[in-house]
C-alpha cells in the first residue's frame, strides 16, 4: 500500500475524540498509479475530511478491508475486485469516457465520476461515508396478491409518520399503477413527478428535490402522472426544463447505452454495497435506473423515512427493491393470497420482509396462521376500512388515523423499521405492549 492523504494524516497529532476526525470507516481507497489523478481525488478526499488511501491491487489490503468505506479505480487501471463487497466508483477524465463505462461494466461498479465535473458529487459521496447512518430508511410495501391494498398502507403509513413529525415521502414505484397522487386527489398539487425528473442527468441535491416535490398535507409525494409545473403555460418540454433547472450539477457522463455488452448499461448499475439486479423485465432506457438511483439517494439524504409503493413486476421490484432497507407483504387473510405471496418471495431482494395480514380473515383463519404460512413474521393486522376510497379522495386521511385498529397496525410497521418489536409481538409473547 502506497502513501495517505487526508484530514485524518495531516492533523495526526490532534486528539481523536475530535468530532471532525474521520472514522477508521470512511477510509477510501484508490486503486490507479496516476499522479494527476491521485491528486485530483486527493484534493476532493480532502475538503471532505475522509482518508484517502492509494494502492495497485486490492489484494494488498488482506485483512484491513473491513476498514475501508469505498474502493475508486482508476478507468485505465487492470485490476480486479473480486472478494471485495463494498461500493466500487470508477473515476477518470473527459477523455476516457468510454474507457470508463467499459471498466464499470467489467467491475459491475456502482457509479461512475468524471472529474473534475464530478468533483462536488464525489465530495457529498464522501461525506455520505462519515455518516451512514444518517440515511433515512425505506420502507417498501408490496401486495402479496393483486387488490391487496399495498397503496392504501404505504399512504398510510407514509401519513402516520408525517404527522408524527418525521419529514416523510411516499413514492409511487408502479409505473403502471395510474399515479398514486389521484388516490389523494393530489394531481393538481404543483411540484414535479417521476416522468419529468426520468429526464434530469447528473447529481440531485437532497435539499432541492424536497423543494420540488408536490406535497398533500405535511406528505411530500412523489408520482407517476406528469406534474403541475406552477407556471400557466408550460407544457411537458417546458417542465422537463424546469425539472433540469433544479438539478444542474453534473456527475456522470450521458453515454449511450450500446458500448455496454449485455446484460449491462450504465442504468443497471446499482446503488450501494454492490448490490446486484434480479429478473430479466429491467427498463430499456439507460438513463431511468440512473435517475432513479440519484433520487432515492437524494431522498435519503433529506428525509426522515421514504414509503416506497411497489408493484407485484419484476421492474418495480428491480428498480426500488435495492433502495428499500424492510419490506412490507400486505397478505389478504385467505388461503390463495398465501400461494400468491410464496410465489413472489422469489424475486424479493435479501432484506428484512414482514407481513401485515388484511382482513376479513377466511374461515378458520387468523392474522398469525396466514404470516406463519407464508414464511413471515407478523407486523400487524390491518382491518377492513369501510369507504377508504371515498375518504382518501376527500384528504381526509386524519380521520381514518385516529382509527384504533389501524394505529396498531402502523405503530407496530414503524416500530419494525426502527429495529424494536411491535407491540403485538410482543403481546403474542408475553412481553409487556
Amino acid at each position: 500500500m502506497k502513501r495517505r492523504q487526508g484530514a485524518a494524516v495531516r492533523r495526526a497529532s490532534e486528539p481523536a475524540q475530535k468530532p471532525w476526525l474521520p472514522r477508521r470507516d470512511t477510509t477510501v481507497l484508490l486503486l490507479s498509479g496516476s499522479p494527476q489523478l491521485q491528486g485530483e481525488v486527493g484534493r476532493v478526499a480532502a475538503a471532505a475530511a475522509v482518508e484517502l488511501i492509494f494502492g495497485d491491487e486490492l489484494e494488498q489490503l488482506a485483512g484491513s478491508q473491513r476498514d475501508i468505506a469505498a474502493v475508486l479505480v482508476d478507468a485505465g487501471q487492470g485490476v480486479v475486485t473480486t472478494g471485495w463487497r463494498g461500493p466500487v466508483i470508477v473515476v477518470g477524465f473527459p477523455g476516457e469516457s468510454e474507457q470508463m463505462w467499459q471498466q464499470a461494466a467489467r467491475l459491475e461498479a456502482d457509479r461512475v465520476a468524471v472529474l473534475p465535473d464530478s468533483a462536488p458529487w464525489l465530495a457529498d459521496y464522501f461525506a455520505g461515508l462519515q455518516n451512514p447512518e444518517s440515511a433515512a430508511g425505506v420502507l417498501g410495501v408490496v401486495g402479496g396478491c393483486g387488490g391487496s391494498g399495498a397503496s392504501t398502507l404505504s399512504l398510510l403509513v407514509a401519513a402516520e409518520a408525517a404527522s408524527r413529525g418525521t419529514r416523510t415521502l411516499l413514492v409511487d414505484g408502479d409505473r403502471w399503477g395510474g399515479g398514486l397522487a389521484a388516490l389523494v386527489s393530489g394531481q393538481e398539487a404543483p411540484g414535479l413527478r417521476w416522468p419529468e425528473l426520468l429526464q434530469v442527468s447528473g447529481s440531485i441535491n437532497p435539499g432541492q428535490l424536497a423543494a420540488a416535490l408536490p406535497h398533500v398535507g405535511p406528505l411530500a409525494l412523489l408520482s407517476w402522472e406528469s406534474g403541475v409545473a406552477g407556471e400557466s403555460g408550460t407544457d411537458a418540454g417546458g417542465t422537463a426544463r424546469l425539472a433540469n433547472s433544479y438539478f444542474s450539477n453534473q456527475d456522470v457522463s450521458a453515454l449511450p447505452a450500446t458500448i455496454f455488452p449485455d446484460p449491462i448499461s450504465p442504468g443497471q448499475i446499482s446503488p450501494g454495497q454492490n448490490q446486484r439486479w434480479w429478473g430479466k423485465a429491467l427498463p430499456a432506457n439507460a438513463n431511468t435506473n440512473h435517475a432513479v438511483n440519484e433520487v432515492m439517494r437524494a431522498a435519503q439524504g433529506v428525509y426522515g423515512l421514504v414509503v416506497v409503493d411497489l408493484a407485484r413486476t419484476l421492474e418495480s421490484l428491480g428498480t426500488f427493491g435495492p433502495h428499500c432497507t424492510g419490506l412490507v407483504v400486505v397478505l389478504p387473510g385467505r388461503a390463495r393470497a398465501v400461494t400468491a405471496a410464496v410465489q413472489l418471495g422469489a424475486a424479493l431482494p435479501a432484506l428484512p420482509v414482514a407481513a401485515a395480514v388484511r382482513g376479513p380473515m377466511g374461515e378458520g383463519l387468523d392474522a398469525a396462521m396466514v404470516a406463519t404460512a407464508a414464511g413471515l413474521p407478523l407486523v400487524g393486522e390491518m382491518p377492513w376500512l369501510r369507504n377508504v376510497e371515498q375518504v382518501l379522495a376527500a384528504q381526509r386521511v386524519p380521520e381514518l388515523l385516529r382509527r384504533r385498529r389501524l394505529r396498531l397496525l402502523l405503530a407496530g410497521i414503524l416500530e419494525w423499521m426502527a429495529g424494536d418489536e411491535p407491540a403485538m409481538a410482543q403481546r403474542r409473547s408475553g412481553g409487556r405492549s
